[in-house]
């Protein structure tokens, strides 16, 4: 049996001591718990921390965590918001048996504790034992007895020490591939963590105070330990659907674990689900967790980033010492066409995506390869050749006249337009097969054949030109290949 226990901070007194009867029912009944601290409902009076708000998103997993009953912490969590607020925080999950530690109308509370004599630990207890009876029966059970706790209480001092030594091991290491998360993971078995996962989306997602992210019904599995062993998994099993998140974590053995989100700013990255220790009750022990793991992400995508910069500037030098003129790389015009050079068209492309690429616009990015240009200029001269260059020139400024084109290679020109015709890119792959054949009708002593590629790319607020541009190129040379 799976049950959820929403909570606001553990840096809470009384928080703490409910998530430790909590994990003693928990171990007592052999099932799994998952505590899920979340902080505070914001309200437009609410006075919150910059990005307080982030925590929020962790509650909305409950949603869909196939867990069997939900326990909330209403009045702590919803401490800051009227009473409305609260109701609709509730009813997010209608679908899953949901009692409340204390009395909220319209829902099913936990059987009544005297905290000032039993003690909020039994509070937690009694929340579990009465979860696990109405997950089955839909009826609370008779109060249960009083029990002794016997969870060991850390010092904080020993929780700090144990996140000094984390952090040292994982933010010194270099990270070549994605094989940080599993290093992280392999560095919290030695802490006697034996189940960890963490899970990010194909791209960061927006979530603001006003307007919310929406959570996708899929993540993807970065790193997975389940009972001390890490899954080695391929990439097309790496994404699984969030209702399956539990199960994957614990392979269906009894496990009581913590959750919490990952974000930077005002973007979430993802989740991560680890063990319950003692640790977790140091005062911010789990935050720091949380943030050592999206510096441990940061350093990772640093790395990949600095590797990638690196090849582009060993392209860029490459095409420096290939190119027919260094005065292509000074101003922005071609010298020979009397268009855009290649530092042009980025500088002109880059404005135009900033000015005009919207939501409902498409962009068409282009690749036009002048095959027989070498075989031009070795048969008959580079003159010849220069005339060649022009012609085509004067092709693509009749196919995209509203578009940016520059010859960015010798042999090479790219094109960029903004449009919100969705077929535009089909009719202009008509039209230049049209001026391809045209240019071979043309009487000349040399075939002036073109190569091309047609991208169209809709809308997405992450999607660079560089990115388009590499699509584009790729594509570019797959035809070249198959030719």
């Amino acid at each position: 049996m799976n049950i959820g226990l929403l909570v606001s901070e553990l840096e809470d007194k009384e928080v703490k001591k409910i998530c430790v009867g909590a994990y003693q029912a928990a171990k007592d009944n052999d099932i799994t718990l998952c505590i899920m601290p979340g902080k505070y409902l914001v309200s437009d009076e609410t006075e919150t921390n910059l990005y307080d708000y982030q925590y929020l998103s962790v509650f909305d997993y409950a949603v869909d965590f196939s867990f069997d009953a939900i326990i909330v912490d209403i009045e702590r969590i919803g401490k800051n918001a009227p009473i409305l607020k609260r109701e609709a925080f509730l009813n997010k999950f209608s679908n899953t048996p949901l009692l409340t530690l204390s009395e909220q109308e319209g829902f099913t509370s936990i059987n009544e504790v005297d905290v000032e004599k039993e003690g909020f630990e039994q509070l937690g207890y009694e929340a579990v034992v009465d979860a696990i009876h109405y997950a089955s029966t839909k009826k609370l059970p008779e109060k249960s007895e009083l029990r002794n706790i016997d969870f060991v209480y850390t010092e904080d001092n020993e929780g700090m020490s144990c996140l000094a030594k984390l952090g040292y091991k994982t933010l010194h290491k270099k990270y070549p591939s994605e094989k940080a998360y599993d290093a992280f993971a392999q560095e919290l078995a030695c802490e006697d963590i034996k189940n960890f996962s963490v899970m990010l989306y194909d791209k960061k997602i927006n979530n603001t105070v006003k307007y919310w992210w929406a959570r996708p019904d899929s993540i993807v599995i970065k790193s997975n330990m389940a009972d001390g062993v890490i899954t080695d998994y391929s990439d097309s099993d790496r994404k699984i659907w969030t209702d399956h998140i539990i199960k994957n974590v614990t392979a269906d053995k009894p496990s009581i674990l913590i959750a919490g989100s990952l974000f930077v700013g005002e973007y979430q990255l993802g989740l991560v689900i680890t063990d319950f220790t003692k640790n977790m009750l140091s005062d911010y022990f789990f935050d720091c967790l949380t943030s050592l793991l999206t510096g441990v992400s940061r350093v990772s995508y640093l790395e990949k980033e600095l590797k990638k910069k690196n090849e582009e500037l060993y392209e860029v030098q490459e095409e420096l010492a290939r190119d027919d003129s260094v005065l292509d790389h000074i101003g922005d015009q071609d010298y020979l066409t009397g268009g855009l050079n290649r530092r042009g068209f980025f500088a002109k492309a880059y404005d135009l995506l900033k000015e005009k690429f919207r939501p409902g616009s498409y962009a068409i990015v282009a690749y036009i390869y002048m095959d027989s240009l070498k075989v031009i200029n070795e048969m008959y001269g580079h003159e010849e050749g220069d005339r060649a260059v022009r012609r085509v020139s004067q092709v693509l400024e009749e196919v995209f006249s509203d578009g940016i084109y520059g010859r960015i290679r010798g042999n090479e020109f790219a094109v960029i337009q903004i449009t919100e015709e969705e077929t535009k890119a089909e009719n202009f792959r008509q039209e230049m097969s049209a001026q391809n054949v045209k240019l071979l009708d043309e009487p000349s002593r040399y075939m002036n054949n073109l190569q091309y590629s047609i991208c169209e790319f809709s809308y997405d607020d992450n999607l660079s030109l560089r990115e388009m541009l590499k699509e584009t190129d790729e594509n570019l040379q797959r035809v070249r290949r198959d030719l």
